[in-house]
């Protein structure tokens, strides 16, 4: 019987964790081979060492089956978690055009939504939408951390689940990942891009933290998860009537002092940042669906211009 093959595609957080559980149970496995992309010293010391994983006191290391440092060295996967950052994505869709067919399954794990309509209509493959939950990260080459020990991954199809899916959601449950396959998965991913775009936002135009914003900014807060919730809803997302009050009491949870990535990578300078991801898509959707997007669209130009240049005010 052949083996299925798992491909893991950006090994950093979110895959780097999930991608160390998968090859950790797996290993030498009679019927499931886990292949990583890693590249520099993080693919060495995998290569070397395994992936270790820390989560919450514990520890457990990754050995896949292989470490290849391109896409393209990939040998014909079944399914690939694409793990990414989404300004990566339209790289890394011309890099998986050579290697996937019809058969291929990818779930991407990435923060935005349009990672799922950019794939599905440019790839051959069956592409799931897909979204995760956690706060993991990097340490150091080979060694991802997730101190709080949390994670989910929820995905599906709206049109319905398959035997396929299932197949899949037993083996990452199996590896230890809490895994949802549902067909509701649409509101389960704009949910949590509503969430996730308006505090990238908001946190970045205000350079605070997400208990700053909350406390002083509620009114800003409030219109940005109105605007992306709107967004959903025009493209025919069945969102709950009070989605605002409860995306509204989730970001009351976070941490105080906590902020976003793009916040971070905005502090650090960096010249890719998720702006586009988190701002960008939903202006040009709200111009196309005729969606008031406003405070969106003001908040976005500033930050537009300090991109690259951040200065703390």
């Amino acid at each position: 019987m052949n083996k299925i093959k798992i491909g893991i595609i950006g090994l950093g957080g979110v895959g780097g964790f999930y991608g160390g559980l998968l090859a950790h149970h797996y290993e030498k496995n009679a019927t499931v081979a886990i292949h990583f992309v890693a590249r520099g010293e993080h693919g060495r010391k995998i290569k070397e060492q395994g992936l270790q994983v820390l989560a919450k006191g514990s520890t457990i290391v990754g050995h896949p089956d292989q470490v290849v440092a391109q896409v393209q060295d990939l040998a014909p996967m079944d399914v690939i978690l694409l793990c990414t950052k989404e300004y990566d994505l339209d790289e890394v869709i011309v890099d998986l055009k050579a290697i996937v067919s019809k058969n291929t399954v990818i779930l991407p794990l990435l923060n935005g939504v349009e990672a799922f309509e950019k794939l599905d209509q440019q790839l051959e493959a069956e592409v799931w939408q897909g979204c995760t939950y956690m706060v993991s990260r990097l340490k150091e080459a080979g060694v991802i951390d997730n101190p709080s020990g949390r994670q989910k991954i929820v995905f599906g199809r709206i049109e319905g689940l398959t035997d396929r899916m299932l197949h899949v959601d037993a083996l990452l449950k199996a590896a230890g990942i809490q895994s949802i396959c549902t067909q509701d998965i649409a509101r389960e991913v704009w949910e949590k891009y509503s969430l996730v775009s308006s505090s990238a936002v908001a946190t970045t135009f205000y350079n605070a933290s997400f208990g700053v914003v909350m406390r002083d900014h509620t009114t800003t807060m409030r219109q940005l998860v109105t605007e992306a919730t709107a967004i959903a809803q025009a493209k025919g997302v069945a969102l709950a009537e009070d989605v605002v009050e409860i995306i509204m009491e989730r970001l009351l949870a976070i941490p105080f002092d906590s902020t976003t990535s793009m916040h971070s990578d905005f502090l650090s300078n960096k010249p890719k940042t998720e702006l586009e991801v988190m701002a960008g898509y939903l202006i040009r959707e709200g111009q196309r669906l005729q969606v008031d997007i406003q405070t969106y669209q003001k908040l976005y130009a500033v930050l537009k211009e300090k991109q690259g240049h951040y200065a703390v005010e």
